[in-house]
C-alpha cells in the first residue's frame, strides 16, 4: 500500500540485517489527514460496527466517510440487531418521533 500525506517531520531507521531487514518510518502528521488518505476498507479494517457507533459521533462519521459508504459497510459487516442495539433505543425513538418530513425514513 502507498499512502501520501503532509508531514511536518519524517525520520527513517534501518532495522534488522540481511533478508529480514526493514525500514521504520516515523512521521509527524495530523491523524485525520492521514486517515482521509486511506481507502474506506483500510479505515474500517477490523473494527466492530458497535465500537464505531459508540466512539464517533454519527454526524462526524458520516461527514468523513459518506453516508452511503457507511450504510453499505454496515449492511455487509454487521448484524442489524447488533447495530440497532449500539445506536440505542433512546436515539431510535427520538429519530422515529421527530416532527417533520418523512423524506429521510427508509421506504
Amino acid at each position: 500500500m502507498e499512502i501520501i500525506f503532509k508531514a511536518s517531520s519524517v525520520s527513517a531507521t534501518h532495522l534488522g540485517s540481511g533478508y529480514g531487514s526493514y525500514l521504520e518510518v516515523t512521521a509527524e502528521a495530523v491523524g485525520r489527514e492521514v486517515a482521509e488518505a486511506l481507502d474506506l476498507d483500510d479505515r474500517l479494517y477490523d473494527l466492530d460496527p458497535s465500537d464505531i457507533l459508540l466512539e464517533v459521533p454519527a454526524e462526524k462519521m458520516l461527514e468523513a466517510i459518506g453516508e452511503e459508504d457507511v450504510r453499505k459497510w454496515l449492511l455487509a459487516n454487521s448484524d442489524p440487531d447488533d447495530t440497532l442495539e449500539a445506536i440505542g433505543e433512546e436515539t431510535i425513538s427520538e429519530f422515529m418521533s421527530h416532527a417533520g418530513s418523512d423524506n429521510n425514513l427508509p421506504a
